[in-house]
């Protein structure tokens, strides 16, 4: 994987930062050195140095008068001449030099305090460049190489490789750059899980569409093989055409909700009293086979809400429980109030859902081998669900006890 921009810029930036670090603290070392109480004057090391010098160039004579007045005050330098058997030692702190005069004789100039000498900085130096360059590089590579596995990852699901993640390359790591490739990867399957339900979608639109074109298209070749029987094949045109009515008002329903538009009209809407008028409906439906529609209620809960699109969902939840609930039995609808919230309860008599399945009755054209001819598009708690969610709600579906099904929905108050 070859370094991209932004590894260079890293790269240098942790360099020019380190380096300028190493740089202050060298001039700061170098200072105390120079300068620090146990350092070396320069007038000292400029006379030892001058002293050497007159030495070899004039003889020990030259010298004496200027040693005798640089220790009036202390015993700073000593100056000997080395014989046979003559033992020196050097101070310390100090330093020596062995000098040669004119004449061949060989004199040891010492002196007793620190002078100062430049140190070597090129070995330290070159040792804190590359140390610097090594952890520069490796500081940018670590920081880098995760933000290339996402640029890498990006173009493989623009290419339509929905099933890219990145979060099990990223091994022990722990930090923001982590917390992004796994907002990533959250996004790519939730990006997946929509375009999979769109296709699913598209496949379940084309069966619904084509099955009553299908038999409108039968009608009318009966029609014309038979005109003796026109009204009865009138009447079928019909009702075909209402089923395709109703089925594409309810595709485009469920269209509005799940593009999530904000355009819809939003007003204060008394939800309990929306609840009794759809009962009331309800209730003459359930008379026709025998059963009833029993609504509990708190007072009221007024909130602002798209009226039209929570009648949708409740009419659609309250219908889906009388057409499936037994005859001669009740389907009951509790509304409560629980400080800013409505908790609303339907439930029937009825076949009920495998609990494995509670969840996906919500998907379109989800429909059950259990409810034999019962008609229906598959379409209601779709959009009930997406109605109750651009609230602000939750929808969820429980088994009945001991049978049928219970649908509970929580809503907040929202304020105009």
């Amino acid at each position: 994987m070859r370094p991209g921009r932004l590894f260079w810029k890293l790269f240098l930036c942790f360099w020019l930062a380190t380096t300028l670090s190493f740089t202050v603290l060298f001039a700061i070392f170098e200072y105390k050195e120079r300068n620090g109480p146990e350092s070396g004057s320069w007038l000292r090391t400029a006379l030892f140095m001058t002293i050497s010098s007159m030495v070899e160039a004039q003889g020990p004579d030259a010298v004496s008068p200027i040693i005798r007045h640089a220790n009036r005050e202390n015993e700073q330098f000593s100056f000997t001449e080395l014989t046979p058997g003559t033992r020196m030692t050097t101070p310390p702190e100090g330093a020596s030099k062995l000098l040669k005069s004119p004449d061949g004789r060989l004199f040891l100039l010492q002196s007793r305090l620190p002078i100062w000498q430049k140190p070597n900085h090129r070995l330290p130096f070159a040792i804190g460049t590359m140390f610097s360059i090594l952890f520069s590089a490796l500081l940018a590579w670590h920081l880098s190489r995760p933000l290339r596995r996402l640029g890498e990852a990006a173009r493989a699901v623009a290419s339509g490789q929905l099933s890219t993640r990145v979060g099990p390359l990223m091994g022990r790591r722990r930090d923001e750059i982590v917390d992004l490739v796994r907002e990533f990867d959250r996004m790519v399957a939730q990006l997946q899980q929509t375009l999979e339900a769109q296709r699913r979608l598209l496949h379940d639109i084309s069966h619904e569409l084509r099955s009553p074109l299908t038999r409108l298209q039968a009608a009318i070749g009966l029609l014309r093989q038979s005109p003796d029987e026109q009204q009865a094949m009138l009447a079928r045109i019909e009702r075909e055409s209402e089923r395709l009515d109703e089925l594409i008002e309810e595709l485009l329903t469920l269209a509005r909700l799940e593009s999530g538009q904000q355009n819809l009209p939003y007003e204060k809407v008394d939800l309990i009293e929306l609840l009794g008028a759809i009962a009331e409906d309800a209730g003459f439906e359930a008379a026709a086979k025998g059963a009833r529609v029993c609504l509990a209620s708190d007072p009221a809960f007024v909130s602002w809400v798209s009226g039209e699109m929570l009648y949708r969902a409740f009419e659609n939840i309250v219908r889906n429980a009388v057409k499936f609930t037994d005859p001669g039995t009740e389907v009951r609808i509790e509304a409560r109030v629980s400080g800013e919230h409505l908790h609303l309860t339907v439930s029937d008599h009825g076949p009920g859902v495998p609990a494995d399945m509670l969840d996906s009755i919500f998907e379109p054209f989800k429909r059950l081998e259990t409810t034999g001819d019962v008609p229906g598009l598959g379409l209601g708690l779709s959009i009930a669900q997406r109605a109750v969610q651009m609230h602000g709600g939750q929808i969820k579906a429980l088994v009945g006890s001991p049978r049928g099904l219970i649908i509970r929905v929580e809503l907040p108050r929202r304020e105009g």
